[in-house]
Order: C-alpha cells, then sequence, then structure tokens
C-alpha cells in the first residue's frame, strides 16, 4: 500500500526542522523575510547552505549533468513495480542545492520528499540555469525524462511540478509535448511572460535577440500556448496555486490563462487562489500537503511500495473525490 505522509512524520525524520514547520504553520501571521522578498525576483534572495540530511525512507542521489546539478528523491522501501517520475522545476534564483538544502526552501522540499516517500522517483534539476521554457530549458526536461526510463523508471506519462520561472517551464513544456504530460501542479506560476517583460522581469536573457511572444510565444509562453486554436492543453490536468497579493503570478493572469484553456475542448484545470498570500516560499508552504499529493495521485498513480521499518502502511484509504473541474477560491485568515 502507498503510505500517507506527513509533515509531522518528516520533521521527525529530520528532513524539516521543528522551527521551519512552525514557521510554516504561523506564515500568514509573520511579516516577510529576507528569504521571502517583496520585489522581484522573488526567488533570488542568498541564504545559507545547509548540510543535505534525508530523512529515513529516502535516498537522495547527486550527480552532475550538463544542465547542472541533478537530484534524484526515491523511497528506500521496496516498489511492487517501476517507480513513475515527477519532476520538479525550480523558479528563478534558485537551483538544485537551494532546493535540497537551504533553510527558505523547507516549504517545497516537505511537499517533494513528501511525495517520494509515497512512491515516486522525484527528480530536482539545475536545467541549464534560468531559461523560462526555452529551447535548451525543453530539452533539459526530455532529458531527464530519457534518463528516467532508461534507468528502470515507470515508463508511460510524467508528473511536473514548478514554481515561478519553473511554473512557466513546465505549462509550456506540458502545451508543446502533451504524450509525454501526465499532469501539471503550477505553483505561484508565471502564465505571462509578455506582462512579465514590461513588468522589468528578466525574461529577455533566455532568448536570442530578447523575448518576442511573435518568435518564442508558441513554444514558450503559456497564456499564448493556450490561445492555439488546437487547444494544446486539452485533457491535461492542471492545477494552479496562486496568492491573492501575488505580483507575478496574479490573480487576473492565472484567471486570464485557466480562461483560455478552458475556451477549448476538455479542458481539465483548477486553480486554488490563497487570500492575502504573496510570491514566494510562505505561499509554497500554505498549500496543503494532503492536497498537492491527491492531485498526483489521481492522474499519476504511485508505486505500491511493501512496509518497512522506515514506512508505515496506513490504517485506511483516503477518498480524494472527483477531480475538480471549477476554480476554487481558499479563503486564509487575515493577519
Amino acid at each position: 500500500m502507498t503510505p500517507q505522509v506527513s509533515r509531522r512524520a518528516l520533521v521527525a525524520g529530520g528532513l524539516l526542522s521543528a522551527g521551519s514547520l512552525a514557521a510554516g504553520a504561523s506564515a500568514l501571521a509573520t511579516p516577510a523575510q529576507p528569504d521571502e522578498p517583496a520585489s522581484y525576483p522573488p526567488e533570488a534572495a542568498p541564504g545559507p547552505i545547509g548540510p543535505l540530511d534525508p530523512p529515513p525512507g529516502v535516498s537522495v542521489r547527486l550527480r552532475s549533468s550538463g544542465q547542472g546539478l541533478v537530484a534524484t528523491l526515491e523511497p528506500t522501501a521496496e516498489a511492487l513495480g517501476p517507480l513513475p517520475l515527477v519532476v520538479y522545476h525550480h523558479g528563478m534564483g534558485r537551483d538544485t542545492q537551494a532546493i535540497l538544502r537551504r533553510p527558505s526552501t523547507a516549504p517545497i522540499r516537505a511537499h517533494l520528499l513528501a511525495t517520494a516517500l509515497s512512491g515516486y522517483r522525484v527528480v530536482v534539476s539545475d536545467f541549464g540555469g534560468f531559461l523560462w521554457g526555452n529551447p535548451r530549458n525543453h530539452r533539459a526536461i526530455d532529458a531527464v525524462i530519457a534518463t528516467h526510463r532508461r534507468t528502470g523508471g515507470a515508463p508511460g506519462r510524467v508528473a511536473l511540478i514548478g514554481s515561478s520561472m519553473g511554473g512557466a517551464a513546465v505549462l509550456s513544456y506540458a502545451g508543446t509535448h502533451r504524450r509525454e504530460v501526465a499532469c501539471v501542479a503550477a505553483l505561484q506560476p508565471a502564465t505571462d511572460l509578455v506582462a512579465l517583460q514590461r513588468q522589468g522581469v528578466p525574461v529577455d536573457a533566455a532568448f536570442p535577440g530578447g523575448f518576442s511572444n511573435a518568435r518564442h510565444g508558441d513554444r514558450a509562453n503559456p497564456t499564448a500556448i493556450a490561445r492555439d486554436p488546437r487547444s494544446l492543453y486539452r485533457g491535461i490536468p492542471i492545477h494552479v496555486w496562486t496568492g491573492t497579493l501575488d505580483h507575478i503570478a496574479t490573480p487576473e493572469r492565472v484567471r486570464r490563462f485557466a480562461a483560455l484553456v478552458r475556451r477549448g475542448p476538455n479542458p481539465r484545470i483548477a486553480t486554488t487562489m490563497l487570500r492575502g498570500l504573496p510570491h514566494g516560499d510562505l505561499l509554497v508552504g500554505a498549500v496543503p500537503t494532503e492536497d498537492l499529493q491527491g492531485f498526483l495521485r489521481r492522474h499519476l498513480p504511485p508505486a505500491h511500495l511493501l512496509p518497512g521499518p522506515d514506512v508505515d502502511e496506513p490504517a485506511g484509504g483516503i477518498d480524494l473525490g472527483p477531480e475538480p473541474q471549477r476554480t476554487l477560491v481558499t479563503a486564509r485568515p487575515q493577519p
């Protein structure tokens, strides 16, 4: 059976400190810290890099590649079959080392380790830098998927998770590689590169001669891809989480993207607006782990794991319910 993993278990396992969990729980009552800057780049603030000490039940393998450092997270429990792949793409100013070790990235680390413990292979990569879904960025995702299949991973489609700039990368990849993608979990994603370019976000550096929606939009800009009359997102389950105070994944931009996706046949997109939250790590921490895990399990079932010393067999299943097809608004208490 597949274990259900809580953040409390991750604290007990040593991956998250009790202090970082408490910080996440009180995020809405805590002013932004230096690692959660209010202005762009939202995820570029430097921070200390701590030791890599995975909890019991998870193995972490690191390797260097042409796209930088690649980390593979897997459950140590024996799986009754090959592990499906979940790919995580970082935001601007982050890389693999930061995702695995920086205190401020504890929220996304908790999500990714819970995912691995549930019966998935999770890959975190530098993806060549800050590439905003350009062709090199998509080739790097291709390479991760190819390596997964070549090394005994489950065949078939993969799940994508991306935050901020990484949200733009995984959404644009899904729209141009539909046959590879089981679902997309987009955390505060950059859905409109044109709007960000006008805002002064450094999108241009990733494209020769600067970003042009006419030249690059149909492959890199999620909003432009969603406008395609061929409905390139048709049938792909997508869930977008953002905050009502987000200045990158603004509610208006997210609603516009979702409306464009819904114009086509077989739209499968849901959005969650988290009240009172800006762009950054606090928003990622406010996404319930069980919601993200439920979304993944619905569309890419994990491998079944044999109970062992590091994995407890759950007492009972969880009814995940049907896939939501409407816009969801999650109310959060104001500070």
